[in-house]
């Protein structure tokens, strides 16, 4: 298994999942107060996710020997 490529996939995968995190935050500028709710929820969900993407790319890279600064 190529550990550093696994691990580099997610990694991609965090950084689309923060963009998708500006955009939810950008929302919030113009909802109403049950719209700012329901956006929120997401992006606590979203950032779990992030999150673990990070932790399981560092995982990765510790596995294949290198070790990463993020996460």
């Amino acid at each position: 298994m190529d550990y550093i490529k696994w691990s580099q996939e997610y990694i991609e995968q965090a950084q689309k999942l923060l963009a998708v995190i500006e955009k939810k935050k950008r929302l919030l500028k113009t909802a109403n107060a049950d719209e700012k709710h329901t956006i929120n929820a997401d992006i606590i969900r979203l950032r779990n996710i992030y999150y673990e993407c990070m932790l399981t790319a560092k995982h990765l890279a510790e596995r294949a020997g290198v070790m990463l600064d993020a996460a």
